[in-house]
């Protein structure tokens, strides 16, 4: 019984304790948030672009759950770069934030169409901010190499991009044509322009890669190829999720493009949007983005699941970087007409 009356005393003891500590550990209680969400309702709503549809459904529904009173209206749009410009050529201004690749906001970031925001008081440290204040670091595009579960066992994977040359794979292996000449843009930084083109050319003459221009899943599905290669880990959720049961792998080099959010300069909800950019790029919207919409962040200090699986295999992780963007740009080029072919 006394044993009994410890444990619960040391339990009561211990709780006690860790309340304070996740209080604390929430982002939305910092002072700063509180009093930017105060100035966000009296702006009551706020709108947001992003590359494609599923990247901004999910947001409302978490968002609402932290800060009710902001009604969030997103669009997905491929084409709101353009679209941000000509709309700010002729002096309209209808979207407050923008979210999409590092390399797909530089033409926008150019034109000074982004507010420079003092995001430090929000609780975000020099690693997490990008062109000084004009946007955020949120979620990755991971590179991997997907797998049909009903068809390949763990045991069989790869380990290495090396790997996909044994000779097991040959023609069981599927990419797209977008996807793998950027692939091989990111390994050429770790292996080097000649060696990557070898690479390239044996995947595609030797092992008879399959380059489609259409979703790699049906493939999947039947068996007629059984791994998809420079597939994003975001995509064998969603693959998973329409019925197909896929895999990702975590290879030696995990290459990874980087999202990033940004307020637009003369946003109609300067507050709202702020907010929102601020939540989606904290860990508690990080969290949320891979619960919902299977969208992880593998940056330095990274708290999502794919990125402890990457540290603890000892992966070499290349992030998308403003200095190597030409360079990749003339490799994915050479490496582009490599795939067609040519």
């Amino acid at each position: 019984m006394a044993r009994r009356v410890l444990a619960a005393a040391l339990a009561a003891a211990v709780l006690g304790l860790a309340a304070p500590a996740a209080a604390q550990e929430r982002w939305q209680d910092q002072p700063g948030v509180k009093t930017l969400y105060d100035k966000a309702k009296a702006e009551g709503d706020v709108v947001i672009w992003g590359p494609v549809q599923a990247e901004v459904d999910w947001i409302e529904g978490e968002f609402s759950k932290r800060f009710p009173g902001i009604a969030i209206k997103g669009t997905g749009d491929l084409q709101a770069a353009t679209k941000l410009i000509a709309e700010a050529r002729a002096g309209r201004h209808s979207v407050d934030l923008w979210q999409n690749s590092l390399g797909g906001m530089l033409e926008v970031q150019k034109r000074g169409l982004f507010a420079k925001v003092d995001w430090q008081p929000l609780g975000f440290s020099d690693d997490r901010i990008m062109f000084g204040g004009e946007g955020l670091a949120v979620h990755n595009f991971i590179y991997s190499t997907l797998y049909a579960k009903d068809f390949v066992k763990p045991a069989e994977l790869p380990k290495t991009w090396d790997d996909l040359l044994d000779p097991k794979w040959k023609g069981r292996m599927v990419s797209q044509d977008f996807l793998f000449p950027r692939l091989m843009g990111f390994l050429a930084l770790a292996w080097g322009e000649e060696r990557t083109e070898k690479w390239g050319r044996a995947m595609l003459g030797e092992q008879k890669l399959l380059i489609v221009n259409s979703p790699r899943e049906s493939f999947l599905k039947t068996g007629e190829r059984v791994l998809a290669v420079g597939d994003s880990v975001n995509q064998a959720y969603q693959y998973s999720d329409s019925g197909v049961p896929t895999g990702y792998t975590v290879l030696d080099i995990v290459p990874a493009v980087q999202f990033m959010i940004s307020v637009m300069k003369d946003a109609p909800h300067p507050n709202a949007a702020r907010l929102l950019a601020a939540w989606l790029a904290s860990d508690d919207g990080l969290a949320a983005r891979g619960q919902a919409a299977h969208g992880f962040s593998i940056r330095p200090g990274a708290k999502s699941h794919v990125a402890d699986e990457i540290r603890q295999a000892g992966a070499k992780t290349i992030l998308e970087d403003i200095s190597t963007m030409g360079q990749r740009a003339e490799l994915y080029k050479k490496f582009s007409a490599l795939a067609r072919g040519q």
